[in-house]
């Protein structure tokens, strides 16, 4: 299970980097008279960012790419064990990753204590812990942790010709959306979250069962291919190219939305007898996340459907209560109250939490809040009793400050000190 601590620095980043790229300020006013004006600084700004396990990792507006946080594995990717953004001058020093002479990033996932990166020219490289072949190379070998290794760091080899469109990480697990739409996953595949009808583990061995080269496509279904991918610590889900939705692996607490508690994946057969899940009569789905043991998905029309574990009201149907384990439950189930009028544009799940930025572009986080991580000034738990949903209120943050100069205080935007 992801930590609740991998948590926190998801919602925290998010906040940050809204404050980072909202928050240049042209002046500053100084005393009751007086107004000094700065020149407007280029900072730069977060095209995406992804979080694993104690870490962040960012692609900036050049397209290069930032990490910090943990390090013990090389995860952030700068040939050393050093953890890096808890020091005084840390993130001002901070160097970008090197992924190569000339290259830069398209697309990140973060996994357990590991990274994976779509480069310019579509290419996968990954660095970090490797016990797993998470990383791809055939090998159980951490990369990113000593002198040299990063720029010795080759592509994944995800066969002769093929590049990739979309990466997801979690747990110890990768999946890859190649340019011809079919699925590759390799890493931990102990119950069967692969998708290859076993519980092999791909990507750790030069052995023909475990190799890179001989790995196959995932079986989606005859004639199907993906559009969308989201790996969580033991299960899978897919968007397919007609917007219907399968999952696979691990399967307790109905988390893979089938009705049942049984695992998928990891038996003979099991994928090409795999359907797809009920998201209702008529809907597809446009946006997947998935985690430890529940999933959410934004539909066509853009409301919300969760299904697996309810604890903490993680699901967001103001009780506790599992969805997806049982007969009927899937066909039963309904969307997600995010307010009168209000649908989803964008949604992820993390441990006991999911969080949801709404059509108005605000944002609104229900389930576990033991450590505040719903954003909401208290400890309080959202969507695990009745009429909590309905009352739930946006995360609320300050995105700059507003000055409020003195009646005898000029604010100017030239270049130098302006005096009044």
């Amino acid at each position: 299970m992801e930590s609740m601590f991998f948590l926190i620095r998801r919602l925290l980043i998010l906040v940050v980097s809204i404050i980072v790229v909202g928050s240049i300020v042209p002046s500053i006013v100084r005393g009751s008279g007086h107004s000094i004006s700065s020149p407007l600084v280029t900072i730069p700004t977060f095209k995406a960012v992804a979080t694993g396990m104690y870490h962040t990792c960012a692609i900036l507006d050049n397209n290069s790419v930032k990490c910090w946080g943990w390090n013990i594995y090389g995860q952030l990717g700068y040939d050393n064990g050093i953890d890096q953004g808890k020091t005084a001058g840390s993130m001002a020093a901070l160097g970008t990753v090197n992924l190569g002479t000339g290259h830069t990033a398209k697309a990140i996932s973060g996994g357990n204590m590991s990274t994976c990166v779509i480069l310019d020219d579509n290419s996968v490289k990954c660095w970090g812990i490797n016990q797993k072949g998470q990383l791809g190379y055939d090998d159980t070998v951490t990369r990113g942790n000593t002198v040299g290794s990063m720029a010795a760091l080759a592509p994944v080899n995800l066969g002769t010709g093929r590049t990739t469109k979309a990466i997801s990480m979690g747990g110890y697990s990768t999946c890859a959306i190649l340019d011809d739409n079919s699925l590759k996953c390799w890493g931990d595949n102990t119950y069967g979250q692969l998708g290859y009808d076993n519980t092999t583990n791909k990507g750790h061995t030069t052995w023909e069962i475990g190799s890179m080269a001989t790995l196959g496509t995932v079986n989606l279904g005859a004639s199907r291919t993906a559009q969308a991918i989201s790996v969580g610590s033991s299960h899978t889900c897919a968007i397919l190219d007609d917007s219907s939705v399968k999952c696979w692996g691990w399967n307790l607490y109905g988390q893979l939305g089938y009705d049942d508690a049984t695992n998928r994946g990891n038996t003979t057969g099991s994928m090409a007898a795999l359907g797809t899940v009920n998201l209702g009569i008529g809907r597809t789905a446009k946006v997947i996340s998935v985690v430890a043991a529940h999933t959410c998905a934004i539909l066509d029309d853009n409301s919300v459907k969760c299904w697996g574990v309810g604890q903490y009201g993680r699901l967001g149907y103001d009780n506790e209560t599992n969805r997806g384990d049982t007969a009927g439950s899937m066909a039963a189930l309904g969307t997600v109250n995010l307010g009168t009028g209000h649908t989803a544009q964008s949604i992820t799940t993390d441990y006991a939490i999911t969080c949801a930025i709404l059509d108005d572009n605000s944002l609104k986080c229900w389930g576990l809040n033991t450590y505040g991580q719903l954003g909401y000034d208290d400890t309080i738990n959202r969507g695990d009793t009745t009429g909590s949903m309905a009352s739930l209120d946006n995360v609320v943050f300050e995105l700059r400050p507003t000055l409020t100069p003195s009646r005898t205080s000029t604010v100017t935007n030239s270049p130098t000190p302006s005096l009044t």
